[in-house]
């Protein structure tokens, strides 16, 4: 099996040889730091075996201004299926991740490509500033209900762009959980955010893709609605917030694939040595059994974890990922 084919078996609930792999290398700092301690990004993607690997799109505000909600209506959106949006190499100083044409260019047919875009929070969050959304979502609920049946169609735009480009899967990333519980109310989230999500997943999913969400926070309000939404992963069940490992394996592992498990700071930086270890194995003794994982960081590695302390952590990851396979082959 190749990444690719690991990651649909995974998905699918088919036979794999092993739990598949990913690790969120796309900080510049920590990339140069990998590269004088241990070797370049494509060495540590092709020693320890990572399945998969992500193409960015930029922010949709590419106006270089923050707009006031009134002048959501009156934006002017580009066509989202237009070249620019998965070619874009303008990025931020410190951002070492590629364009959706570069990852399926590099490493297309041989990892699973997913396609980063920006949900409708998080999307909206570039326009307004996060404040000022979340702010409106209380106090003009009907401007932003009606740029977000706006946003939801170029979304859908987008996510043909990338459909077309040859990716695998899309990421909608939108941040909807804090600590012990979500940012917003669960019956605001169901009334002005999960109708336009959904979809953005049900266009996606159309078009034959697969459709992963990347929420930080607590979530256990609306785990049944991430399921009847169409979701097929769910990244990264931040234990930090809450989140109990146990519990969704327990009701959730036949429904999604958990994505996730090492978390960035609660993992990577506060453990060392065997603790890292324990940590590890800790998980992968959850979320592994069975199926419907896949081993990840749960944020893009930061340069205040060494290096040598993510080598040994995949591995131990490459070790335990094959006790867990699920076929002979």
């Amino acid at each position: 099996m190749n990444g690719k084919q690991r990651v649909i078996a995974t998905i699918e609930r088919r036979p794999v040889d092993r739990t598949p792999l990913d690790c969120m290398l796309y900080q510049k700092k920590f990339i140069d730091m990998l590269a004088a301690d241990y070797g370049s990004r494509e060495q540590f993607l092709d020693e320890f075996n990572i399945d998969i690997f992500a193409g960015f799109v930029p922010y949709p505000n590419q106006f270089r201004q923050i707009f006031d909600v009134t002048e959501l209506a009156g934006i002017v959106l580009d066509d989202p299926r237009h070249p620019e949006w998965i070619a874009h190499d303008e990025w931020n100083y410190d951002f070492a991740g590629v364009n959706v044409a570069q990852a399926v260019e590099w490493y297309g047919g041989q990892r699973m490509i997913r396609a980063h875009l920006w949900g409708i929070v998080e999307g909206t969050s570039s326009f307004l500033g996060i404040e000022k959304c979340w702010l409106n979502l209380g106090m003009n609920p009907d401007l932003m209900s009606a740029w977000f049946d706006r946003y939801a169609d170029w979304l859908c735009g987008l996510v043909d762009n990338c459909a077309d480009a040859g990716v695998d899967m899309i990421t909608l990333s939108d941040d909807w959980g804090s600590n012990e519980t979500m940012l917003f109310s669960p019956r605001m989230w169901r009334k002005l955010i999960r109708p336009y999500a959904e979809r953005v997943v049900k266009h996606a999913k159309s078009r034959g893709l697969y459709v992963m969400l990347h929420s930080d926070g607590y979530m256990m309000q609306i785990m049944d609605d991430i399921v009847e939404m169409g979701y097929d992963l769910v990244h990264p069940i931040q234990e930090s917030s809450g989140m109990d490992p146990r519990t969704i394996k327990d009701q959730y592992g036949d429904k999604f694939v958990i994505y996730g498990a090492l978390d960035v700071v609660d993992g990577l930086f506060n453990h060392q040595g065997a603790a890292l270890d324990d940590y590890i194995r800790h998980r992968f003794d959850i979320y592994a059994p069975g199926g419907g994982f896949i081993f990840c960081t749960g944020h893009f590695v930061q340069p205040d974890v060494p290096p040598e302390r993510l080598i040994r952590a995949y591995r131990l990851a490459n070790e335990l990922a094959t006790q867990y396979k699920t076929t002979d082959d």
